[in-house]
């Protein structure tokens, strides 16, 4: 499982920008079952976070929690790539700067609302994870449902110039859990005005 923190003194982040026009792959239903391939990521992610804590963290941690299961968070689009990628340094929580580009942005759409967020490439992974997608984002749920610092999607990569964004699968920072590393913190042009419903919720006894 890919992880956007870099840990220290060697752990990692991804992703990349461009703008995109977002279509839902399927209508919200309430009580949809947890497909079982999802389930399968839950305990394979929930097992790579239990793995990575230290002991004094290890004995708090109560499990990851998630959202409900949203066929609606599941989408597609076509990426608007901004062209040549512009550089920046994202701040992380340990206090370094990582190298970046602005590699695009997506226009995401639910029945809350809609924003254009930027996709990022993290220059220090490229070599590990090369053209990874970043797209890390913060929503109105962010320090009471979601983890305040915001949280990370991975973009995948469709033929045609076509992404795909399972906000089913948008995960919190390694800091989130008291695994050290250097995770990027969701810079402000990622700040959605509304809830997104989906993933990794706030862990438990976060403030």
């Amino acid at each position: 499982m890919l992880q956007a923190c870099k840990p220290l003194p060697t752990r990692s982040s991804h992703l990349l920008p461009t703008v995109v026009s977002l279509v839902a792959l399927a209508a919200s239903s309430c009580g949809t079952p947890t497909p079982g391939p999802e389930l399968r990521y839950r305990t394979e992610r929930e097992q790579a976070v239990r793995s990575a804590l230290p002991p004094d963290a290890a004995g708090r941690f109560a499990g990851l929690r998630y959202y409900p299961f949203d066929p609606a968070a599941r989408l597609r689009a076509i990426i608007a790539p901004i062209d040549p990628p512009e550089p920046l340094r994202i701040a992380a929580s340990d206090g370094s700067l990582r190298p970046a580009h602005r590699v695009g942005r997506v226009r995401v759409r639910f029945p809350e609302g809609e924003a254009t967020l930027t996709v990022f490439s993290l220059d220090d992974i490229q070599g590990e994870v090369p053209g990874l997608l970043f797209l890390p984002f913060r929503d109105a749920g962010a320090g009471t449902e979601t983890y305040g610092a915001g949280r990370y999607l991975e973009v995948g990569s469709l033929p045609g110039g076509v992404v795909s964004l399972d906000f089913n699968r948008a995960y919190n920072p390694d800091c989130a859990y008291g695994i050290a590393g250097q995770c990027p913190i969701t810079p402000p042009e990622n700040t959605v005005p509304f809830a997104i419903r989906a993933g990794e919720m706030i862990p438990a006894g976060s403030h």
